[in-house]
């Protein structure tokens, strides 16, 4: 069995938020959009990358035995912290250009969505963990 927390890619409809937040953070820059709406900006999440979520798999199903993994990079951060992470790169302050609203906040919305990546793939060697810059 494989525990399977979010992970993204750039393949991710433009409605998720790994795409919407990087997407709206350039038109923002360019000046074709004025500002991003969000919800729960204070949702935790495992971040993820979906191509190395499925070379874990991958290496998963090598294995001579079968047993439990959980995929995971164990990184907790807000949706805030992307927020923020993001812009500043862009050179911007986030809190000129993030607008709350409730519309965008899940009804069933789980807080926190984080792995415990002590029991990943065999071998996690080849396993790179992608992170964004939080300071």
């Amino acid at each position: 069995m494989v525990c399977r927390h979010p992970q993204t890619s750039t393949k991710a409809l433009q409605q998720h938020v790994t795409r919407k937040i990087p997407r709206a953070v350039a038109r923002i820059k360019a000046s074709l959009q004025g500002h991003l709406c969000l919800g729960n900006l204070d949702a935790v999440r495992d971040w993820g990358y979906a191509p190395e979520c499925v070379d874990a798999m991958w290496r998963m199903l090598q294995q001579d035995k079968p047993t439990d993994y959980v995929v995971a990079t164990g990184v907790a951060a807000t949706v805030r912290e992307f927020v923020e992470s993001s812009f500043t790169r862009a050179g911007l302050d986030w809190n000129d250009h993030v607008r709350h609203d409730a519309k965008h906040e899940r009804p069933s919305e789980v807080h926190a969505l984080v792995g415990d990546a002590a029991n990943g793939p065999p071998d996690p060697s080849p396993f790179r963990v992608r992170t964004f810059d939080l300071s």
